[in-house]
């Protein structure tokens, strides 16, 4: 079938005006009649494994967990992604009572209580299991 240009710019208009009237197509996925129901149980938390089963047990539609996936991904709006930052060094010291906190806990002395070592260590020795709890 070979198209062939419209011989004046009226027939142009006419063709469009008759695409214009076709009646809309269907949906081409078994899954776009259930496209709410899909985003607000993943939404819920739900993985798509999870979907999937909802739908085989429930709308007895067998759906595999990556159509799922792949029927999500091309629907999804492209969401730019943005850049976090940290606040300012200065707000983040003006404004935080936990810094006060740590500050505290650096400034108190490390006690450390020094448990009993149950090998002895010397250097081209091998090492020696002490009986008494590390002392020798």
């Amino acid at each position: 079938m070979i198209l062939q240009q419209p011989s004046t710019h009226l027939e142009g208009n006419q063709l469009l005006a008759d695409f214009a009237n076709l009646p809309p197509k269907p949906p081409r996925s078994k899954l776009e009649p259930h496209r709410d129901l899909i985003r607000e149980l993943r939404r819920g938390g739900r993985t798509y494994r999870e979907v999937a089963q909802l739908f085989q047990e429930r709308l007895g539609l067998y759906v595999a967990p990556s159509t799922l996936h792949s029927f999500v991904k091309v629907r999804a709006k492209h969401r730019k992604r943005t850049q976090f930052e940290l606040p300012p060094l200065e707000l983040a010291v003006a404004e935080s009572p936990a810094l006060d906190r740590v500050a505290a806990l650096k400034a108190k002395p490390a006690v450390r209580s020094s448990k009993p070592t149950r090998f002895v260590f010397r250097e081209n020795e091998p090492l020696i299991l002490t009986s008494n709890g590390g002392e020798q």
